[in-house]
């Protein structure tokens, strides 16, 4: 197989969706795939999913290329020498050895890696962080996460999971938060967050455009629900994501003051749908609790993959891990 002939594939495998990216030799987009994930919490169908996605991907990309390799970005936590999934919430991985099943089928090598890591890897390599040697990027949607950047290569920490900026606790006695702590900013900013208001605001008639988007299913808020409940003129669902605006920007002043970063880069589905206006609100909280003589040290950028930001870092981590 010659180098010019391979091809590379990054998978976002998320609880939701499963979003996969071909990357040719040189590591430029050429095909994607998006499917659902099968909501059954079952890692054989999750599996039989993901390596549809990866096929799909490898047939649009055209004839007369090889698999040189796929990189699988994976929420929870896991054993990334030995290319275990520890577990996964609504997936069904336990202690499971997808890199192993995945070589199985494929014939090539497989790497897996965390979700939010990889979208920072991503933007570092090929998106808006580029050229940036001290960097953090923080990535809002169900959750949120982040991977940090330093003098220019992903900093892992000491156990592989350093950039849970999500459960830095920014309100002590706030809400209560997925991980069990109370006031963690993943409590205050994210799409989760916002949705416990916005159900109570449907509820009580308060966010009429809410209630047709999405019902009081809190399952359904998602954010193309906010924006069209934003786009009905529901000014009670705004003050709900002007909060979430206001936390996050507290969060980014404690990123701020630890990391000194020279740049911050927002991502995920929050951020994709709210974009600007969500990012200039977190900017104008930022600086009104950063120390004197900081604010404008980062510059706060948008991200400039998208969804392809996890898939891209997925694939880089690839195909770097054989040469490419």
């Amino acid at each position: 197989m010659a180098k010019d002939d391979r091809v590379f594939v990054g998978v976002d495998l998320g609880a939701t969706k499963i979003m996969a990216a071909a990357y040719d030799a040189k590591m430029r987009p050429i095909s994607t795939e998006k499917m659902k994930t099968p909501r059954e919490a079952n890692a054989k169908k999750v599996v039989g999913a993901l390596s549809e996605a990866v096929r799909l991907c490898l047939e649009a990309a055209g004839p007369g290329l090889a698999l040189g390799g796929v990189g699988v970005a994976v929420p929870g936590p896991l054993d990334r020498a030995k290319g275990i999934v520890r577990y996964t919430p609504n997936m069904g991985f336990k202690d499971y050895n997808l890199g192993q099943e995945l070589e199985n089928l494929f014939g090539a090598p497989a790497y897996l890696d965390n979700d939010v890591q990889a979208g920072a890897y991503g933007e570092l390599r090929a998106g808006v962080l580029r050229g940036k040697t001290n960097a953090v990027a923080v990535f809002l949607g169900t959750g949120i996460g982040g991977g940090i950047v330093i003098d220019g290569k992903l900093f892992r920490g000491s156990s592989g999971s350093a950039g849970e900026v999500g459960h830095m606790i920014i309100h002590e006695g706030g809400s209560l938060c997925g991980c069990g702590n109370y006031g963690c900013l993943e409590a205050l900013a994210s799409r989760t967050a916002m949705a416990k208001d916005a159900v109570a605001l449907a509820a009580s008639g308060k966010a009429p455009g809410m209630l047709d988007a999405a019902g009081t299913d809190i399952r359904k808020y998602r954010s193309s629900a906010f924006e069209a409940s934003l786009g009905a003129g529901d000014k009670y669902i705004k003050k709900a994501v002007d909060r979430a605006a206001f936390w996050l920007g507290v969060g980014l002043a404690n990123i701020v003051h630890i990391l000194n970063p020279e740049a911050i880069v927002l991502g995920g589905g929050v951020v994709s749908r709210f974009g600007e206006k969500f990012r200039d609100k977190a900017v104008e909280s930022m600086n009104d609790h950063l120390m004197p003589g900081l604010a404008g040290t980062a510059e706060i950028l948008l991200s400039e993959l998208g969804d392809l930001a996890v898939p891209t870092g997925a694939a880089f981590f690839a195909a770097e891990g054989v040469g490419a």
